[in-house]
């Protein structure tokens, strides 16, 4: 149609970076409201989930005497 305005499409955000190959997934099953808390904590704090979870990953491996995920990633 002339003369109609043009509407430009919203730009879609690019897909997040794929993860190394050296990278596993692993899935935990927490109860809902802490799954709920740890959602909000991660708002609170300008963090991921994900964040909170490899804190919690680190120190289990530390009491466990094992090094922590920053050096199996370097391997």
């Amino acid at each position: 149609m002339a003369g109609a305005p043009s509407i430009e499409a919203p730009a879609l955000a690019a897909p997040p970076p794929r993860p190394e190959k050296s990278v596993e997934k692993l899935t935990v099953y927490v109860p809902r409201a802490a799954a709920k808390r740890l959602k909000q904590m991660a708002l609170d704090h300008d963090k991921r989930v994900n964040d909170f979870l490899q804190e919690g990953v680190n120190l289990m491996l530390a009491k466990y005497g094992e090094p922590p995920l920053e050096e199996f990633e370097a391997r």
